[in-house]
């Protein structure tokens, strides 16, 4: 190969690397995922602007948490692609481990390590992945668990938190790698009623704040009034998406229709 082609190669190489600006933050193409012989994804699309929240309702085992798991690579899809920042994510490692640190992820369950302090949670990521000095860390994993309104707990155990605080360490502890984008796997399905009020708090803020965020969740309340677009998934298919106002007022399918009679009170789903 001559030394022009060589150019001409890296050009192109280059043109096929480069982000466009005007690519949504995350796009998901014909996602595919099985579990044995269960299709649990079946062709899902979906893209999400940044700074948008996206909020992804539907009835158990619809497949919302799998597309979740799916979007950050804790679960391997069969086949379809995942974009973020107009660039295409590969099931490779190397790569993972970066785009990994961009996507922040809040779980059902709060995995926190129990040996551990709160603020010892919050500071792990930075000192061991991102190689940040404890003095450094722990400075902005107090700040953050002030932002989370949790700075008294910080050298307290995470079994002498409640449901709520516990989450509320762990939004914090996703927060301390900067990410891009936030991801919600039902974070209040596992409080007791009184203590989801908290969690929701917390996400309101930050989605005022303008971080974008993809939350499923069986919190109605919060997709009527924080989410810029609601989509209803039923059965591994993506049935409908629309803004708040139009799905719990006027949606297009008798599924959908019948989902929110379920889950709203009778004034609200009339």
């Amino acid at each position: 190969m001559t030394e022009q082609e060589q150019q001409k190669k890296q050009i192109k190489r280059k043109k096929k690397e480069t982000i466009d600006p005007n690519a949504p933050f995350l796009r998901i193409e014909k996602l595919n995922k099985f579990y044995g012989d269960l299709h649990v994804l079946k062709n899902v699309s979906l893209s999400v602007k940044k700074g948008e929240v996206v909020v992804i309702i539907g009835a158990s085992g619809s497949g919302k948490s799998t597309l979740l798991r799916c979007v950050n690579f804790l679960e391997k899809s069969k086949d379809g692609k995942i974009f973020i920042e107009g660039k295409r994510i590969r099931n490779q490692e190397s790569q993972l481990n970066k785009v990994r640190q961009n996507l922040g992820m809040v779980f059902q369950h709060f995995n926190l390590f129990p040996h551990m302090t709160v603020i010892q949670n919050v500071m792990e990521g930075l000192v061991q992945v991102k190689g940040v000095p404890k003095d450094k860390a722990r400075k902005k994993a107090l700040d953050l668990l002030e932002q989370v309104g949790l700075s008294d707990k910080a050298d307290v155990y995470p079994a002498m938190l409640s449901g709520g605080q516990k989450q509320r360490v762990a939004i914090a502890r996703a927060l301390a790698m900067d990410p891009k984008i936030m991801l919600f796997d039902e974070p209040t399905s596992a409080l007791d009623p009184e203590l989801v009020g908290e969690v929701l708090t917390v996400m309101t803020d930050l989605a005022k704040q303008g971080m974008t965020m993809v939350v499923v969740t069986h919190e109605m309340w919060f997709a009527k009034e924080v989410a810029d677009r609601v989509v209803f998934m039923d059965d591994g298919i993506i049935l409908e998406e629309a803004t708040p106002e139009k799905m719990f007022s006027a949606p297009e399918h008798e599924r959908t229709l019948e989902f929110l009679k379920q889950v709203l009170p009778p004034q609200d789903s009339e």
